[in-house]
C-alpha cells in the first residue's frame, strides 16, 4: 500500500504545490503595485512557502532529496519547516487583515518569535538522533514512539493546528461583516479550507497516538486521510485567497455575455431595420460572446441600437405614441383559465420601458411593411433617465426584453387608427 500511496501522493502533492505556487506568482502581480502592504506580502508568503512545502514532502522529491544529501528523511523537516513559514505567513496576514498598518507592524516581533522557536526545536529533535530508512509517506506514525522524533511531531502538528485554528477564528466571523460579495466569500473560503487542514493535524495526530498506545489501527487515519485532506484544504484556501481578483473579472464578463445575449435580437432587429448604423455588421452571438473586446462591442451595441431608434422615430408620431400609451395603460392583460393574470406579464413592465418596446415594435413594423415618414415633430427616441453606460445597459436590457414579449405576442401591441404620419409605400413604375 506504501508504495501505491507514494505513486499517488507524488502526483497530488507535486499538483498541489504547482497550484500554490500558480497563485503565488498571481498574487505577486498586486504585491508589486503595492509594495508597501504587509498582508499582501504576507499572502504571498503563505503561497510560496505552502507550494514549496508540497514540493520538497512529494515522495518523487523526498526520496531524491534523501539520496543527495544522505539524510533519508530530510524531506521531512524541509517541508514541514516551509509549512510553518507558511503558518507564520498566514498570521501576519490576519494581523495585517484586522489590525492598523502600524499595530501590525509592532506586533511582527512578537507573532514571529513563536515559529522561529518551534522551527529551531524541530531541528535540534530531528537531528537529535538517526532515523533510519526513507518514509515519505508515514513518517510520523512509524517514529511516533521514537523519543525525540516524537516530540518533533508534536511540536510541529501543535504550531500548524494553532494557527490554521486562529485563521479559521478570525476568517469565518469576518465574512459575515464584509460588504463586498467576493472578500465575503473569500474569507468563508479560508475559514473552511483551514478546517479541512486542521482534518490533517487531526489524522496525524491520532495515527501517533495509536503507535503510543500500541496500536497501528489509527494508521490509515494518518498515512491516507490525513494528506488528502491537507491537500483539499489547501487547494480551497488557495481559491479564497485568489477569489476577489479574479472572481470579480469573472463575474463582470459573465454579466457582459448576459447583456450581450440579451441585446443581440433587438439589435439585429435594428440593424435590419435602418442598414448602415452598425459597425460590423450583425453576426452569431456565440461568436462574439468569446471575443476580448466584448466590453467594447456592448458600448458599440448601445450606440447602434440608440442610432437605430433615432431613425425609425418617425415613423411614429407624437399623437400615436399617446395613442400607444392610452392602450397600453387601459388594456387588462388576458386572464388565463383560472382566471389570473398571465404571469411575467407585460403590465409588469415599467409604463415607460414598456411604451419605448412598443414604439420600436410599431417603427419596424410600419418600415418593414414599406410606409414613408411625413413631415412631423417627434420625441425623444429613449425614455431612459440615468446617462451613464451601466444606467444605459440595464435600461436597454429591460427594453430587449420587453420588445421580445410584445414582438412575440400579436395582441401585446394594440390596432391603432390610422395615421397621416406614414404615408403608404410608393406605388412601382409602370
Amino acid at each position: 500500500m506504501t508504495t501505491t500511496l507514494e505513486y499517488v501522493f507524488s502526483f497530488t502533492h507535486t499538483l498541489s504545490g504547482l497550484v500554490n505556487l500558480t497563485a503565488f506568482a498571481y498574487k505577486w502581480q498586486d504585491f508589486r503595485r503595492d509594495p508597501r502592504n504587509l498582508a499582501l506580502r504576507a499572502l504571498c508568503g503563505t503561497r510560496l512557502f505552502n507550494g514549496i512545502a508540497y514540493l520538497f514532502l512529494a515522495p518523487v522529491t523526498y526520496v531524491w532529496l534523501g539520496r543527495v544529501t544522505g539524510v533519508p528523511n530530510i524531506g521531512t523537516l524541509l517541508g514541514h519547516t516551509s509549512i510553518v513559514l507558511a503558518a507564520l505567513s498566514a498570521h501576519v496576514m490576519v494581523t495585517g487583515w484586522f489590525r492598523s498598518p502600524g499595530t501590525a507592524r509592532r506586533l511582527l516581533p512578537t507573532v514571529t518569535l513563536p515559529y522561529l522557536l518551534a522551527i529551531v526545536a524541530m531541528a535540534a529533535f530531528f537531528f537529535a538522533a538517526p532515523l533510519p530508512g526513507s518514509h515519505p509517506v508515514d513518517f510520523e506514525v512509524h517514529f511516533a514512539t521514537h523519543p525525540t522524533a516524537g516530540v518533533y511531531v508534536v511540536v510541529f502538528l501543535a504550531t500548524y493546528g494553532l494557527n490554521l485554528a486562529n485563521t479559521a477564528r478570525h476568517t469565518w466571523p469576518s465574512s459575515h461583516a464584509v460588504e463586498r460579495p467576493w472578500l465575503s466569500q473569500s474569507l468563508r473560503l479560508a475559514a473552511v479550507g483551514s478546517v479541512f487542514v486542521l482534518g490533517f493535524i487531526v489524522g496525524k495526530l491520532l495515527g501517533v497516538v495509536g503507535r503510543w498506545c500500541g496500536t497501528t489501527a489509527l494508521d490509515q487515519a494518518a498515512v491516507l486521510w490525513s494528506p488528502l485532506m491537507a491537500t483539499v484544504g489547501s487547494l480551497v484556501i488557495v481559491v479564497g485567497y485568489t477569489l476577489p481578483g479574479w472572481g470579480a473579472g469573472l463575474s463582470s464578463r459573465l454579466a457582459q455575455r448576459r447583456s450581450y445575449r440579451t441585446l443581440h435580437p433587438l439589435w439585429s432587429t435594428l440593424c435590419e431595420a435602418a442598414p448602415g448604423i452598425a459597425l460590423f455588421e450583425p453576426r452569431s452571438p456565440r461568436l462574439a460572446l468569446y471575443s476580448r473586446d466584448l466590453q467594447t462591442r456592448l458600448y458599440r451595441m448601445i450606440i447602434e441600437i440608440r442610432d437605430g431608434q433615432r431613425l425609425l422615430r418617425p415613423y411614429v408620431c407624437d399623437a400615436c405614441e399617446q395613442r400607444l400609451r392610452q392602450a397600453l395603460h387601459g388594456s387588462e392583460p388576458p386572464r388565463s383559465r383560472e382566471g389570473g393574470g398571465r404571469k411575467g406579464g407585460l403590465r409588469e413592465h415599467d409604463p415607460d420601458l414598456l411604451l419605448e418596446a412598443a414604439v420600436l415594435a410599431l417603427a419596424v413594423r410600419r418600415k418593414r411593411a414599406g410606409r414613408q415618414p411625413s413631415d412631423h415633430q417627434t420625441g425623444p427616441g429613449s425614455r431612459q433617465p440615468g446617462s451613464e453606460f451601466a444606467d444605459e445597459l440595464t435600461w436597454l436590457r429591460h427594453v430587449a426584453e420587453a420588445y421580445q414579449r410584445v414582438s412575440a405576442d400579436g395582441r401585446a401591441l394594440p390596432p391603432l387608427p390610422p395615421c397621416p404620419c406614414t404615408g403608404p409605400p410608393p406605388a412601382a413604375p409602370h
